[in-house]
């Protein structure tokens, strides 16, 4: 064999042993551990065995000649980024139904994508790189993965109808749809991921049914158009960003947490935190220069690293009064 075929040269430089390699993993492993085939250019195809319990984080990651893996159905975790960037990734063994698949496992394997726009691996949507104003998901995906929607070129998307039996929608997953006006969810939702729907200005309504137990920071953060007629933006108890131009400003009764970046880079020089307020996020008024006082609740409140970074003015929050002792 004439291995010089497989070198690719450049004004004399070596550039490259471009040697096509088809890859086929040994009876009796169990993991594929983090980061174990990342950037393997090589790669054309990958045979894992039966009894494979894991695919690890970033452990194809950016294998950007890897066309065919089968996946196991003994396969029960696949980690974040596992196949991310696999971008010529065009055969796949769907993996079990009670498979957990990461937010990110497959972003950026184009390749996937079906004849709707539709980038879908196991029961979770990855990425949707079709064209049309107005989508409805297809039934039986329970994940909207990471940055599913929020590709650069989806100004055009205005409204989303998420199936019924959707569990989870992931973190960025239409971070910067800025003609996003409507997305319906379904009442089996329970967790809104971080930054969701960050700087959907143009988002008018959101109806959360009560099956959502957690929404993370920064998920309605920039949604300008969901603010009060006071400026504030509040999703079912969480104050995510207040948008007013008062200087000393009182937060309404009901609000039980104020987010990351809540009142970021705010000229105010007071706020009044109401009773039932337990925990304030981390950046929740992080370069507010002009923050002089800052009145929590009485009683047990949580305050994340960093909450008032860069408010020089302000020396320390002050407590409403709580079994004799300030905070």
């Amino acid at each position: 064999m004439d291995h010089s075929d497989y070198f690719v040269f450049e004004d004399g430089v070596l550039k490259e042993y471009n040697v096509n390699t088809q890859i086929i993993i040994p009876e009796g492993v169990r993991e594929i551990g983090d980061g174990a085939f990342a950037g393997y250019c090589n790669i054309v195809s990958v045979t894992l065995p039966e009894g494979l319990e894991r695919i690890g984080r970033d452990a194809f990651r950016c294998c950007c000649r890897l066309k065919s893996i089968n996946i196991p159905k003994s396969v029960k975790e696949i980690g974040e980024t596992a196949f991310e960037d696999c971008c010529a990734l065009s055969a796949i063994t769907q993996p079990a139904e009670d498979a957990v698949l990461g937010d990110s496992s497959f972003v950026g394997c184009d390749a996937l994508t079906d004849k709707n726009g539709f980038l879908i691996v196991g029961n979770v949507l990855y990425g949707y790189y079709g064209a049309d104003e107005h989508v409805v998901v297809p039934r039986g995906i329970k994940k909207i993965g990471a940055d599913a929607f929020s590709k650069p070129d989806k100004d055009f998307l205005k409204t989303v109808v998420l199936p019924d039996g959707l569990e989870e929608i992931g973190r960025d997953a239409f971070i910067a749809c800025t003609n996003l006006t409507f997305v319906s969810i379904p009442d089996t939702v329970i967790r809104i991921g971080e930054a969701a729907f960050f700087c959907c200005s143009s988002l008018t309504d959101i109806s959360l049914p009560e099956s959502v137990k957690n929404i993370e920071d920064e998920a309605f953060l920039q949604c300008e158009r969901l603010a009060d007629e006071n400026g504030f933006i509040i999703i079912d108890g969480i104050l995510f960003e207040y948008i007013g131009g008062l200087s000393e400003v009182i937060v309404p009764d009901g609000v039980t947490r104020i987010s990351r970046f809540a009142f970021h880079d705010n000229e105010l020089l007071r706020v009044t935190l109401p009773e039932g307020v337990k925990s304030i996020g981390r950046d929740a008024f992080s370069d507010c220069g002009n923050l002089e006082c800052v009145d929590l609740p009485k009683g047990e409140i949580i305050i994340e690293k960093e909450a008032f970074r860069h408010c020089d003015r302000l020396i320390k929050p002050k407590q409403k009064k709580n079994k004799g002792k300030d905070l």
